[in-house]
């Protein structure tokens, strides 16, 4: 099935703004990569915000779904493999050469005038995962698969984690990048096995 014009100017724009940024892209420039002229893009985006604005609300709308069905495929494996499911799949979003580079320019970044949209989608993506975080959580627990221990403290762990290896995903190469998430769920994995740290702070 051929391509639409519509969805060649969102892939265009995509793989634009994730190289360029906001600012060090023009319409001409979508228009060119696309093949068409820049008038005709007016007739599938009012102007260059609206443009930028859909594909930001697309990146985040990938990047749950890409979630959720890790979860959905996953829920039959034990805790440890549906959090390292989890963890993959975020690592592997963040090293796709468009989706994760724009995710980093809009997320630790965003144009001042994007700054609402931007912290609208981010907190609409943590509410989905925590929803996903917290199930698992709540049946490993029920399973014993882990110790009784307050949740919220395992999925602030969980994020910090993922934090970390966000930032780090652009540092290091591969090889490195790839032993870093290994070891750094290792560690995340014994110590909330073994009881983590209990809302006093004190080792439980």
């Amino acid at each position: 099935m051929p391509t639409s014009t519509y969805d060649k100017i969102k892939k265009s724009a995509l793989q634009l703004f994730a190289q360029r940024g906001y600012y060090g892209t023009s319409l001409n420039d979508v228009a060119n990569m696309v093949g068409i002229k820049k008038p005709s893009l007016y007739a599938h985006f009012k102007n260059k915000d609206e443009l930028y604005k859909s594909i930001i609300i697309e990146l985040v709308d990938v990047f749950t779904k890409k979630i959720t069905l890790t979860h959905q495929n996953s829920k039959q494996q034990s805790t440890k493999e549906q959090l390292l499911g989890m963890v993959i799949s975020m690592v592997d979003f963040w090293k796709d050469e468009e989706f994760g580079l724009l995710y980093k320019r809009s997320m630790l970044f965003p144009e001042e005038q994007f700054q609402a949209l931007t912290h609208e989608q981010f907190v609409k993506s943590e509410t989905h995962t925590t929803e996903i975080l917290n199930r698992i959580f709540t049946e490993a627990i029920s399973t014993e698969q882990i110790g009784e221990q307050p949740i919220l403290p395992l999925i602030d762990a969980f994020y910090c984690l993922i934090d970390g290896l966000f930032v780090q995903r652009f540092f290091y190469e591969p090889e490195d990048y790839e032993a870093k998430v290994s070891h750094a769920f290792d560690h995340y994995w014994k110590g909330i096995h073994q009881g983590g740290i209990s809302c006093t702070g004190s080792s439980s």
